[in-house]
């Protein structure tokens, strides 16, 4: 006899290396430093570091429109992975904005409520300090109301899922899913790109709203009808 074991309520989280990522990170990392210094940070989630506008990927430098190419194929690969290929067509709205954490910042835990999918590109990871291992490491919060309230054989519930940051590295997660960054002790600067990503069902789209970057627009739009890389 055998037991019928089934996994639910998955909650996926996709990882991508950007191949050859290196001349984009070098450029993506002088914008930004450069926007540091150019205007206050919006605060939100980033405690004591660089929180940008939100327009980040609507800006028309080489760089940017790479890393937004990547960006609009992984938010495809995970629309593919959790409706199932060609289950949805329509439109995705995309805004993204520069962080940068030094020695002392973090992010707050949080959520992207008003968004389908979120996630981070890491230009540059910083550098690691060996007194505190969890040094700007990204964490996603177990959602499972009281998981952690009880202790089960090998504790297969309640802990906490984390990303180390590396340059080149692209995280894709539900926008629900609460998360946080751990204060960041390197001496480096600590750069990446978040973004938040909102579907819309074909019906719902605007004539013309296709792949085209407005530069009068927070928001980047892109066709789900096929995925940019693909």
């Amino acid at each position: 006899m055998e037991l019928e074991v089934t996994s639910a309520f998955p909650t996926l989280i996709g990882r991508f290396r950007v191949p050859d990522a290196e001349w984009m990170n070098r450029d993506l990392q002088a914008l930004i430093l450069a926007e540091e210094a150019s205007y206050q940070s919006l605060g939100r989630s980033n405690i004591g570091g660089l929180h940008s506008q939100t327009d980040f990927l609507t800006r028309p430098e080489p760089a940017v429109e790479a890393l937004a190419t990547w960006v609009d194929w992984a938010v495809g690969q995970m629309v593919d992975a959790t409706a199932g290929p060609g289950a949805l067509s329509g439109s995705m709205s995309i805004s993204a904005w520069a962080t940068i954490c030094r020695a002392g910042a973090y992010h707050s835990p949080h959520s992207h409520s008003d968004s389908a999918w979120s996630g981070v590109y890491y230009v540059d990871a910083g550098t690691n300090n060996p007194d505190h291992p969890l040094s700007g490491v990204l964490e996603f919060l177990d959602p499972r109301a009281g998981v952690e309230a009880v202790t089960a054989p090998g504790d297969p519930y309640g802990e906490p899922f984390r990303v180390r940051p590396e340059a080149g590295l692209l995280v894709v997660f539900p926008s629900w899913l609460f998360h946080w960054v751990h204060p960041y002790a390197g001496k480096t600067p600590r750069i990446a790109v978040s973004f938040n990503a909102t579907c819309r069902a074909l019906s719902a789209v605007k004539p013309g709203a296709g792949e085209t970057v407005g530069s009068k627009r927070a928001e980047r739009q892109i066709s789900l009808v096929a995925s940019p890389l693909n």
